[in-house]
């Protein structure tokens, strides 16, 4: 049994060390720990090997911890959907996000191409996203489609949401947002790289330190973030600053870096690069 067993004897022992004491289990889990009994005692046809995942990445169909606020609360497991509206049909309902009681109440969703070769991750909705649905709207959303037109695509080519879907709340708010807490972040990872996965993209644009930080690692220095590729889910995964720090006064230099990052997309992704592309900047 213990060769069987063993992805989720290391799923439990990741949780151990997270510091997860307890684990909630739903109907469909018990449904699947029982067919691990049953496979152990040669009941059930033996099935291919299965390695253990990460718990970072989300696999179709699979149990997922929902992140908590309180550690002593059980983790509920769930099932996660194979299509984006699915998996958006079960964001809306999703209880934790009300039990934080730190977020507003308006769901902001992605928008664009399902199935696009890039891929755009923000931090969380602000004003003019919340306002109108859709991810990077306002001064953000113009300066990002400045960006892609530079590149020569559409808006509609790519595929856009934000790490967090719910804007995050603040005493006496207007028009002022900020950024996510872990908590936020904790309760939406799954559904971000259950996106992740639903999408395929060949590449994705992670803008902003926070979402750059969730999706490649807490602990990886912003210095080494920059500048470079990294690999999440099997994807290429490039960080640079989000559209909205590019709107301040005097940040020349990061502009061009952000430029930079997009030539090195292009190239990825073998797309045509003209002399008048590559001499931006210079």
């Amino acid at each position: 049994m213990s060769a069987i067993a063993e992805p989720l004897i290391d799923y439990l022992r990741q949780l151990e060390r997270q510091g997860q004491t307890h684990v909630h289990l739903d109907e469909r889990a018990r449904l699947i720990l029982r067919e691990f009994y049953m496979r152990a005692k040669g009941n059930v046809a033996k099935p291919a090997p299965v390695k253990a995942a990460p718990a970072s990445v989300l696999r179709e169909e699979s149990p997922i911890p929902v992140a908590t606020v309180k550690k002593e609360q059980p983790v509920p497991v769930v099932t996660m959907s194979r299509s984006l509206e699915g998996i958006h049909a079960q964001m809306s309902v999703d209880p934790v996000f009300k039990t934080l009681g730190s977020l507003r109440e308006k769901l902001v969703l992605s928008e664009g191409d399902t199935s696009a070769d890039i891929m755009l991750i923000g931090e969380a909705p602000s004003y003019h996203d919340e306002s109108k649905g859709a991810p990077f709207s306002g001064p953000a959303g113009k300066k990002m489609e400045a960006i892609l037109k530079a590149m020569g695509i559409a808006r509609n080519e790519v595929y856009m949401t934000n790490l967090v879907k719910y804007r995050p709340s603040m005493p006496n708010q207007t028009t002022n947002t900020r950024k996510p807490n872990a908590a936020e972040i904790n309760a939406s990872m799954r559904y971000l790289m259950a996106e992740v996965n639903a999408v395929k993209p060949k590449v994705i644009i992670v803008l902003g330190a926070i979402a750059a930080k969730s999706l490649i690692g807490p602990d990886v220095p912003v210095g080494d973030i920059l500048g470079k590729f990294h690999k999440v889910a099997g994807v290429p995964v490039r960080a640079t600053y989000h559209p909205s720090y590019l709107l301040a006064e005097g940040v020349t230099d990061q502009k061009k870096e952000v430029w930079s990052d997009m030539l090195e997309v292009m190239e990825l992704l073998e797309m045509p690069i003209s002399e008048k592309q590559r001499g931006y900047f210079k």
